[in-house]
C-alpha cells in the first residue's frame, strides 16, 4: 500500500507544478526560463535490521516576476521494511516554503 501512496505523492506534485505555471515561460525580455523539480530515491540495509526506505520529491512552484519572491514544494515518504519490529507505517509529509527577499 505504500508503494502506491509514494506515486500518488510525486505525481501530486508534478500536477502543482504544471497546474502553477508551464515548464517553460517568457519573461519580461521574451528568454526563456527553466523550471527545475528534484526527485530523490534511497534505501539503507542492515542484515537483521532491516532495510529503510525514502523517497523525496521537491519544486519551485511559484515565483513573482522581480525574482524577489517564491513558493517551493516538497514531498516525502519514508518506510522501514523487515528487521525484529516488522514492517513499519508509512512516513508521508509534505512541505510548502514562501520565500521573500527584501
Amino acid at each position: 500500500m505504500a508503494k502506491p501512496l509514494l506515486l500518488y505523492l510525486i505525481l501530486f506534485v508534478s500536477f502543482l507544478q504544471c497546474l502553477c505555471s508551464p515548464v517553460f515561460r517568457e519573461n519580461e525580455t521574451g528568454a526563456r526560463v527553466k523550471r527545475q523539480f528534484s526527485l530523490n530515491f534511497g534505501a539503507t540495509h542492515q542484515q537483521d535490521e532491516g532495510t529503510d526506505v525514502t523517497g523525496e520529491a521537491i519544486a519551485r512552484l511559484w515565483r513573482s516576476q522581480s525574482g524577489n519572491t517564491e513558493v517551493q514544494g516538497s514531498a516525502s515518504y519514508n518506510q522501514h521494511f523487515g528487521g525484529f519490529a516488522g514492517d513499519g507505517k508509512a512516513r508521508i509529509g509534505g512541505m510548502l516554503t514562501l520565500t521573500h527577499n527584501y
